[in-house]
């Protein structure tokens, strides 16, 4: 039986609203720039977005979940600057069509306060993405913000994946040495679409199955034997003993950056345990929870060849969480520790009055460091991949063409054939108005990606910026 890893699952949860004391905030930043003293600077920038999009398969119906129902948002970003201080929000209202109706949704984006206290150090509380490294893809020092993981399926900005969490971090620059440590008080997991929606994970789908069903008669040991399965997962209580916090150091000489790094929290996405009790009849418990993690990890980009940009960045997770099988049969949780790398490099080069064109390749390579002999066949201890993302450039910078391709894993290939292809341009229509449009094809049998090989879309969008 095909071994299920669960640490690149996403987590089985609906993005919550927001409260109402996410919009008390932006309205707070407003008022303050309103009422500030005569040195403060205040602005408020946004956009209106109309989009639409089409599967290329079941093209007549607009569920909600599926992202590509026709719809229409509004982004308002204000800020304030006085003296030391300066505060920032973003809040996004989206209206959206489905079968059922139309659906309003409102979501909180990064809403934080910096304050420089002295040369160098200053300290920022408030709802932040933390970005440390230089992948463009695969993020092994992504410790710090969880991820919406249908926006990794459909957009190729990774500014779109991270979701911002609370927090509280101070940063100290000397020279070229630069210092952060950031304070996590509350838990944020990752997100996925709901079990309904065509992007729910397949992996998730095989153990939801599971729930209320009879080990098979192929295991003559556990005669009548039933499975309870739960994939969703309860946050941990708000405590002391729950908080979580990350660290880095860089150094920067010259065209070379380097970091180290720490981080020590939960898991983003749900970890399950295995139960079995023995009695008439036995029963299997698969229970999903977030569950202590540590990550060390360093990264290194450089200039090189003129304009050219290598980057390496590697973490030891200590430990990640899987499920497999047993040689008895039944499903077993499982502590191994992985190494995750990103490696790569990119080059813009000019193509004359006709532009530019920017080219990067990136790989990654996880490595399990464990085995362990209670499994029936082997967890797959190596993934390798690569990305490889093209962009041609007009001259004025208002005609861009991106193409992106990926192969998760080339190991695996021979029996999932997973890739993905990417295409999508944006023009310049007018001062503030742009349009956008492209499609993603999903191929494959299994796999991260291949899983979505029925979910090929195409879409278009007109966006006014003020």
């Amino acid at each position: 039986m095909e071994t299920l890893k669960i640490s690149r699952i996403h987590a089985p949860r609906r993005a919550r609203a927001p409260r109402g004391r996410h919009v008390v905030m932006i309205l707070v930043l407003l008022s303050v720039g309103i009422a500030g003293p005569a040195w403060a600077q205040a602005s408020l920038s946004g956009a209106i977005s109309a989009f639409s999009g089409v599967f290329f398969t079941d093209s007549g119906s607009f569920k909600a979940g599926d992202y590509f129902q026709p719809s229409v948002s509004l982004k308002l970003a204000p800020s304030y600057a006085s003296g030391p201080l300066t505060m920032k929000g973003e809040l996004t209202g989206s209206i959206s069509l489905a079968d059922t109706g139309y659906a309003a949704s409102m979501k909180l984006g990064e809403t934080y306060a910096t304050m420089d206290v002295a040369e160098g150090l200053s300290f920022t509380a408030g709802s932040k993405i933390i970005s440390w490294g230089t992948a463009l893809v695969a993020n092994p020092e992504g410790f710090i913000n969880p991820v919406d993981s249908l926006s990794q399926l459909v957009s190729e900005n990774r500014s779109d994946w991270l979701l911002p969490v609370p927090l509280a971090s101070a940063k100290y620059i000397k020279g070229p040495f630069s210092f952060e440590a950031v304070a996590l008080p509350f838990f944020r997991p990752s997100t996925i679409p709901a079990a309904t929606s065509r992007w729910y994970p397949a992996q998730l789908a095989v153990l939801d199955a599971k729930n209320g069903s009879v080990i098979p008669a192929s295991l003559p040991s556990f005669p009548g034997a039933t499975f309870t399965v739960s994939t969703t997962p309860a946050d941990p209580a708000l405590n002391i003993e729950t908080m979580q916090g990350a660290g880095r150091a860089s150094l920067s000489l010259g065209a070379i950056d380097f970091g180290l790094s720490g981080w020590y929290g939960f898991t983003k996405t749900p970890v399950f345990d295995v139960t079995t009790t023995l009695g008439v009849p036995i029963n299997v418990d698969i229970t999903a929870s977030y569950k202590r993690q540590g990550a060390v990890g360093m990264d290194m980009s450089a200039t090189v060849l003129g304009s050219s940009v290598m980057w390496l960045e590697s973490a030891l997770y200590l430990p990640e969480y899987y499920i497999g099988t047993e040689n008895s049969g039944l499903p077993v949780a499982l502590e191994k520790n992985t190494l995750k790398s990103a490696f790569g490099m990119d080059r813009t080069f000019s193509i004359g009055s006709i532009g530019d064109l920017y080219c990067a390749l990136e790989g990654n390579l996880s490595w399990i460091l464990d085995y362990d002999s209670r499994l029936a066949s082997a967890t797959k201890e190596t993934g390798l991949g690569a990305t490889l993302v093209t962009e041609y450039r007009s001259p004025s910078q208002d005609f861009t063409v991106r193409l992106v391709v990926m192969e998760p894993d080339f190991l695996s290939v021979d029996t999932t054939k997973q890739y993905l292809v990417r295409l999508s341009m944006k023009a310049k229509l007018a001062d503030g108005y742009s349009l956008s449009a492209g499609a993603t094809l999903f191929e494959g049998t299994s796999g991260t990606i291949g899983q979505y090989a029925n979910n090929d879309f195409a879409y278009v969008a007109v966006t006014a910026s003020f």
